[in-house]
């Protein structure tokens, strides 16, 4: 687009004449700076030039506009700072002033240099900043500042910031979709600790470098998103990508980038929240656009995350905003404009949110907890409102961190000793009424990022593990030592690890006989990689389908048979984070189905008087103790009689030890002891 300010200017300052015979003379001050040869301007009043020789680089003008010497405004008053910030220049077709952020004229009027501004000279003082180049190289366009002044041979004015070669295209349609073009990498090349130093070295069209240019490169770069939501962000790329769940993803990324452990800590609370809110985050971003289907998904998980801070974390608007334009642009870089109209829509439904009266809408009251409507139906008919209310709020708070001593190969008070060390003042967990031996409470993850307590846990000394499931593994070993032991769904040992330690406290020794099963073969794999790290004994560690038992261990029978039982998991939603929009209605009727076929095959391995236990972490009746129920009205399950829990502080008997999950609390777990009758 042709853009004349820049010949009209000419004409009009080229029909001035000057009061001293040279075009745009100054009277020099004191000081005898100015500006001389400039052809732009007309005759000047003299108001007297800075004493000294005040050389400034050309970052821009000086923020303080008050009054000066020499300087004039508007009425010949000082010029101060217009609307939003920015300084103020003359009117009446008189140039414009620098914008405040160094963006370059407004309006695509010339650079010419404001009245009274003062020399800026450069090097010792000798040589004056000449802009006519400016001039004769035609207009800038309005596509955003430059990082430097040089003038450039046959192209446009005003490249993006990060002054890609021109004829690259920044991005590519891919399926009708806006896409980063596949040769850009992944934008980390714009993020945090981007060296912008190396411009000061080079050669200027012959003129000194600016005096400042290492101050400017030690600067932060506050127009770029903070390391900890990038790599939130990779995270959530391949969340999507590869269908995985989000612990997995984040212990291979977050847990072993070199971020600061309070970053790391925020990166974390990012990748679980987004996830465990997608849906609810979807539908609002959805109802945000104009054409939802036209943002790739790339761009969808930037604005999912920046939404989730908007709208769960409570964060201030403009910078979730500002952050999250940023956060697309390392997409997307021509996306900053639909990011932005988008977030701040999110802004304005926020305050509309959850959309609906909670008290009597269910989309509203399970929009307001991020939960799918389903499962909020659901909670309600299983906790009633009440309990549903407060396991939906602490879903989604940030799970409590707790860790387990294994007694097998350290001594509590060395451990302690460290994470105190560590600043994670321990606290000894009480659950149920009953104290849980080696389990402590620490204030964060963030002591267990600390260097002494990351080589306990490469020792195998310390293991993570939510206080429930420690009780657990202390209830099923129980008060006397059993001979032989059979783990069905031992996974990846945390169960095995818990129980052979707890033996080891309890008993002085581990089970000698200690048999698991588990229908995966990757995770019996890490399960024996687990057990000689953390000194256990497994005996024999099998893979294969324990609905069929009879096949796996023939006749043999165990003192205690313990089935850690494939479940629906929603009393780890905060911990696993992806179960919450993955799960289906069906799911919890495949799950009770599954597990009414391990009871009936693992009660023939039960020896007489030996307990068989079952075990979940849900909270589903069908899962728990209608399946129990179930299991002990069937011809099998005759032969058992339950083993009440007692909770000693409330004095009272229940027949099942159950755990809800409240706010502040641990997780939600299920456990059913039935004894064999002899």
């Amino acid at each position: 687009m042709h853009n004349d300010n820049h010949s009209q200017n000419q004409r009009r300052s080229s029909d001035r004449p000057s009061s001293d015979g040279h075009r745009g003379a100054r009277s020099g001050g004191p000081g005898g700076n100015g500006y001389r040869g400039r052809d732009d301007r007309g005759p000047r009043k003299d108001h007297g030039g800075r004493g000294g020789d005040r050389s400034r680089d050309d970052r821009g003008p000086r923020k303080d506009f008050g009054s000066r010497d020499g300087q004039g405004g508007r009425d010949g008053k000082p010029g101060g700072f217009r609307k939003g910030g920015k300084p103020g220049g003359y009117q009446g077709g008189k140039p414009g002033g620098y914008r405040k952020d160094d963006r370059g004229p407004r309006g695509g009027r010339s650079f010419e240099r404001k009245r009274g501004e003062g020399d800026r000279s450069q090097g010792d003082g000798d040589e004056r900043r000449d802009f006519s180049d400016r001039r004769e190289s035609g207009p800038r366009d309005d596509r955003g500042p430059r990082k430097d002044f040089r003038p450039r041979d046959d192209q446009p004015r005003g490249p993006r910031r990060d002054s890609r070669d021109s004829g690259h295209p920044r991005e590519v349609f891919v399926d009708g979709k806006l896409m980063a073009a596949p040769d850009q990498g992944d934008g980390r090349d714009r993020g945090r600790g981007r060296d912008f130093g190396g411009r000061g070295d080079r050669p200027r069209d012959g003129r000194p470098p600016r005096r400042d240019d290492g101050a400017r490169a030690k600067r932060p770069n506050s127009h770029h998103a903070t390391s900890a939501r990038e790599l939130a962000l990779s995270a959530l790329h391949q969340l999507r990508e590869r269908d995985a769940f989000a612990q997995d993803i984040i212990a291979k990324t977050i847990d072993k980038s070199r971020l600061s452990r309070e970053d790391r800590a925020f990166a974390t609370r990012l990748v679980l929240g987004v996830t465990s809110t997608r849906g609810t985050l979807e539908d609002v971003i959805d109802g945000c656009m104009d054409s939802p289907d036209d943002a790739a998904p790339a761009v969808r998980d930037a604005l999912a995350l920046s939404a989730y801070e908007i709208i769960f974390l409570q964060k201030s608007p403009h910078a979730a905003v500002d952050q999250g334009v940023e956060l697309v642009k390392t997409v997307a870089p021509r996306a900053g404009g639909l990011a932005n109209a988008v977030l701040r829509r999110v802004v304005r439904a926020k305050e509309h949110f959850p959309f609906g009266d909670p008290r009597t809408d269910i989309a509203a009251y399970a929009r307001l907890h991020g939960f799918p409507v389903w499962l909020a139906e659901r909670l309600i008919a299983e906790l009633g409102p009440e309990g549903a209310r407060d396991f939906m709020v602490a879903s989604n708070e940030p799970a409590p961190v707790f860790v387990s001593v294994n007694a097998v190969k350290a001594s509590e008070d060395e451990v302690v000793s460290v994470l105190a060390a560590a600043h994670g003042d321990p606290t000894p967990v009480t659950v149920a009424g009953r104290p849980v031996p080696g389990c402590y409470r620490v204030s964060s993850g963030v002591p267990l990022l600390d260097g002494r307590v990351r080589r306990m846990f490469s020792q195998g000394l310390l293991l993570v593990s939510d206080a429930t499931s420690q009780a657990v593994a202390s209830l099923v070993v129980g008060d006397e030592a059993p001979a032989s032991f059979l783990e069905i769904g031992a996974g990846r040992a945390t169960k095995t690890i818990l129980d052979q330690s707890c033996a080891y406290r309890r008993f002085g020794r581990q089970i000698s006989d200690y048999v698991t099963v588990d229908v995966h073969a990757f995770k019996t794999r890490l399960l024996q990689e687990r057990a000689e790290l953390y000194g256990v004994t497994v005996t024999e560690p099998i893979i294969g389908d324990a609905t069929d038992l009879d096949a796996l261990v023939g006749e043999r029978t165990f003192d205690r048979v313990f089935i850690d039982a494939p479940c629906s998991g929603l009393g780890t939603l905060r911990r696993h984070a992806d179960i919450r929009w993955r799960l289906r209605p069906e799911t919890i009727d495949e799950s009770a189905d599954l597990d009414a076929h391990l009871l009936a095959s693992a009660a023939a391995h039960v020896a007489p008087g030996g307990i068989l236990a079952y075990a979940t972490c849900t909270i589903t009746h069908e899962e728990n103790a209608d399946a129990v129920d179930q299991f002990l009205a069937t011809e099998p399950g005759s032969a058992f009689e339950v083993i009440p829990y007692e909770n000693p502080e409330l004095g009272v008997e229940r027949p099942f030890f159950s755990i809800p999950l409240e706010p502040g609390g641990p997780d939600a777990h299920f456990l059913a002891l039935l004894r064999k009758k002899a």
